[in-house]
């Protein structure tokens, strides 16, 4: 299976230029695999200070773009696409998204996903497996160009799979200050948070401030 990973290097960590409309954070991809990222595409999820980064067709496809699931030509093929189609597709992008997480999560809390969890993931592996195919120039695995925003995300389930039967789920984390979920590939797995500038820093001043108080 693909690996689509994202270096994590205890540096500042760019964030993505997404419209945030009224919301004043920043997402930034953390989860060092492309589904891990895709389900973080909530913040503060189930809270009052819930935001959804991909509420617009033109966020979404500015992140598939980000993380390399399609290329300039393809963005601007599926901007053309109508509108009306756009948002009929972008709220499958979001039952998606629910399916995966519900899936993916779990593992970040030392938690199996529940059984219909993975059977679904298994009718979606099944669904996206007619639109992947060996190059013959390449000869290494491809996918369909996509015509819809879901199909886009074929890649991203792939990704699902290969982090639930390959990966070392005690290597899967969620970040105490925000909840997002990543792969720690540090050496000796001592990866803490999400992003070191933003939870992480938060998260030292907080306890710096409790041993001054006590």
């Amino acid at each position: 299976m693909e690996k689509y990973t994202f270096a994590y290097n205890n540096q500042i960590m760019d964030s993505l230029k997404l419209d945030p409309g009224s919301y004043t954070g920043t997402y930034k991809l953390i989860g060092d695999e492309i589904c891990l990222d895709f389900i973080n595409s909530v913040s503060w999820q189930g809270t009052e200070k819930e935001h959804d980064w991909l509420d617009q067709p033109a966020n979404f496809i500015a992140w598939a773009l980000a993380v390399k699931i399609i290329d300039t030509r393809k963005a601007n093929l599926l901007k053309a696409r109508p509108a009306a189609d756009l948002k009929k597709e972008l709220d499958k992008v979001h039952a998606l998204r629910s399916d995966l997480y519900k899936v993916l999560h779990p593992l970040g809390s030392g938690r199996k996903p529940a059984e219909e969890s993975i059977t679904r993931l298994n009718a979606l592996i099944l669904k996206i497996s007619r639109h992947r195919y060996i190059d013959p120039k390449k000869h290494q695995w491809a996918w369909v160009e996509p015509s819809s925003l879901t199909q886009t995300l074929s890649p991203v389930i792939w990704n699902a799979a290969h982090i639930i039967t390959d990966l070392n789920h005690a290597r899967i984390k969620h970040c105490p200050g925000c909840d997002w979920i990543f792969y720690d590939r540090t050496r000796n797995g001592s990866r803490k948070w999400c992003d070191m500038e933003d939870c992480g820093s938060r998260d030292k001043s907080l306890r710096y401030y409790h041993r001054q108080k006590e």
